[in-house]
């Protein structure tokens, strides 16, 4: 069985990844490397297996890298849209009980909805972007519940990578609710 990392196809020739604005093309060897490498700085700063990490990025390198990344970590990813207000970060932030959100550099300056979602609920704040070589992650809260020097770990089949945005039992509650409805 595969996991998300384990899955690609790293001896391929093809290109992983093309983003043509910014003139940039990835082969999958660089695609690993920077897993790789920003998978030892999660587990520095203390993303531990298990655990919830808040994604809240445009779709772009970063956001690509920084799921991988955490699937690789064996913790579990939860993808949010960058445009959500301070008060829909909130929900998920304290759904999954996060201890870490991962924004886009500049966030916490700007005082971000997501930033202060965070903070709302004690979770860790990192800013990531890529500098063109690599990708850069600056913890700048550490929050209540991160704990430093976690280890590198690798990713088992039967780990559970994402977490939707959204609750599995809202969702059946929904689904209830509309079958009753329209019957």
């Amino acid at each position: 069985m595969s996991t998300l990392t384990t899955a690609l196809n790293y001896n391929s020739s093809s290109p992983a990844i093309i983003i043509p604005e910014k003139e940039l093309e990835l082969s999958y060897k660089d695609v690993q490397d920077l897993i790789s490498s920003l998978q030892a700085k999660l587990a520095e700063i203390g993303v531990a297996p298990h655990t919830a990490v808040p994604i809240s990025l445009i779709n772009g390198l970063e956001f690509a890298i920084a799921f991988l990344a955490l699937g690789a970590q064996r913790a579990i990813a939860a993808p949010l849209n960058s445009s959500y207000q301070q008060s829909e970060v909130e929900f998920y932030v304290d759904d999954i009980k996060a201890t870490l959100l991962i924004v886009p550099r500049g966030a916490v300056g700007n005082d971000a909805p997501a930033v202060r979602a965070g903070r709302k609920f004690h979770a860790g704040i990192a800013e990531i972007w890529f500098d063109g070589k690599e990708i850069q992650l600056d913890l700048k809260e550490k929050g209540k519940y991160l704990k430093r020097n976690q280890s590198v770990v690798k990713a088992q089949p039967d780990d559970i990578a994402v977490c939707p945005p959204w609750n599995i039992i809202d969702v059946a509650r929904i689904t209830y609710q509309w079958n009753h409805w329209s019957s």
